[in-house]
């Protein structure tokens, strides 16, 4: 058992050293539960069943402008009924399932329009979790790999996943769910590196479809005479092919919300893909949001690094999307695990008692996760970007023993329930719609 978690301790810090993050021994048995977490339910999944705690701090439920200039937004917010505006939402595993940035998306297509279902993304096929309202699948074989599990065995894309196939003709089905959140699409861009040739396109019985496929340096835009609600793409490739992902659109006004969510994720992990400003590019973002900072906190404290981390992240954005705007938002209080050594009497039959030393694990707030929020904040002051602070609106200090006292967090004290990710997804979606109506 101490030669497993040595061993998990020293991968840990390897991976930690990489990415610009220390770590220390008590973090190592987080990594899991942030890698691969389990989304509890609780029989509240939706927000309107529940009433808001009191403890969540409405008055602060607000959007922190920071003298940033959100006018170009505003006007095309005004115009989003001619044409679609588009949101690229970053972030870690409180994103991956897309419950709370789901909550987001269905509200603000309620009021605005809905556009599209956006970017999905191959996270199943690379071994993870991925949200249930699409489908990204083959019965082909293909070589994955996903943004925490580096060395990479493919080209990493800006989505934090990869596959590439293991022939050169192969076949993709991309499909949209037919219940209330039914989102019919009419175009579909896949995003990829390497040469890929669309040859026929079939609806879900296998009928053939009329399309035009328009290839681009990084993607390859594929246009259907019909909106359907599944597809199947066959094509060719050459042997450097790898796939990040795919953009569903209606060709209709509204608003996209993009998600791009990595269970583990972080700044520096972004960062190590290189191209995320150019690669959602194609995306056409108006605004960019970037929810990250919880698993820093789980390392040896760097504040310095973690803000150089942030920047280049944010100048990649800038940089390759001029127009776009940016708006960070802090992570909110969590828990680790804190492990003690206690003296135990242990019987032994014929022979004499004795005692052991045994370690015991329990929970203390993160005290890490303060001075990243507080980076957070002096960031968006110092560089004039937006920054809602979910730390503060969900309770500030304090806060993670309330949620977990109200089933809101799960018991890794790390994740939400599904009850508090309705909750967070209601709340973040008022302030961002009274943020892009605000003129």
């Amino acid at each position: 058992m101490k030669k497993i978690f040595l061993t998990s301790y020293l991968l840990l810090a390897c991976f930690a050293f990489c990415a610009g993050q220390t770590v220390d021994a008590n973090d190592a048995d987080d990594r899991e539960i942030r890698e691969n977490p389990v989304i509890e339910e609780n029989g509240e999944e939706e927000a309107y069943s529940f009433a808001m705690p009191s403890y969540i701090k409405l008055n602060r439920n607000h959007v922190i402008m920071n003298g940033a200039n959100w006018k170009q937004l505003h006007k095309a917010m005004a115009n989003v009924n001619k044409h679609p505006v588009s949101i690229v939402h970053i972030g870690d595993s409180h994103l991956q399932a897309d419950i709370a940035t789901g909550v987001v998306r269905k509200n603000i297509q309620m009021e605005h329009g809905n556009a599209g279902r956006g970017l999905i993304t191959p996270l199943k096929m690379s071994g993870t979790n991925q949200p249930l309202d699409y489908t990204f699948a083959s019965t082909m074989s293909w070589n994955a790999a996903k943004l925490m599990k580096w060395p990479w065995n493919n080209t990493m894309g800006f989505t934090g996943t990869s596959i590439s196939p293991t022939q050169r003709q192969s076949h993709l089905t991309l499909s949209t769910g037919k219940d209330e959140d039914y989102n019919p699409f009419s175009a579909v861009t896949l995003f990829h590196k390497g040469k890929l040739n669309v040859t026929r396109v079939e609806n879900q019985d296998g009928i053939p479809l009329m399309f035009t496929a328009s290839p681009s340096q990084d993607y390859t835009h594929i246009q259907l005479t019909e909106a359907v609600d599944n597809v199947k793409i066959f094509f060719d490739s050459a042997g450097d092919l790898t796939l990040f992902g795919a953009s569903l659109s209606g060709n209709r006004p509204g608003i996209f919300y993009h998600t791009i969510g990595n269970n583990g994720a972080t700044y520096g992990t972004y960062n190590r893909i290189g191209n995320v400003g150019k690669g959602i590019a194609p995306l056409n973002p108006d605004l960019v949001i970037i929810s990250l900072g919880t698993n820093e906190a789980f390392g040896r404290r760097n504040v310095p690094e973690f803000i150089s981390a942030m920047d280049r992240l944010v100048k990649s954005i800038q940089s390759a999307n001029p127009n776009t705007q940016i708006m960070l938002v802090t992570p909110m209080e969590c828990q680790k695990s804190v492990y003690s050594t206690v003296n135990k009497r242990v019987k032994r039959k014929k022979r004499k008692s004795r005692t052991v030393k045994q370690k015991v694990r329990s929970y203390a707030v993160n005290a890490n996760i303060l001075p990243i929020r507080n980076a957070i904040m002096q960031y968006g002051r110092d560089n004039n970007i937006a920054v809602y602070d979910w730390y503060e609106v969900a309770g500030g200090a304090g806060a993670s023993s309330l949620w977990l006292k109200d089933k809101m967090f799960g018991s890794d004290r790390v994740h939400h329930t599904h009850k508090g990710y309705n909750i967070q997804g209601e709340l973040l979606y008022k302030a961002l719609s009274e943020a892009l109506n605000n003129n």
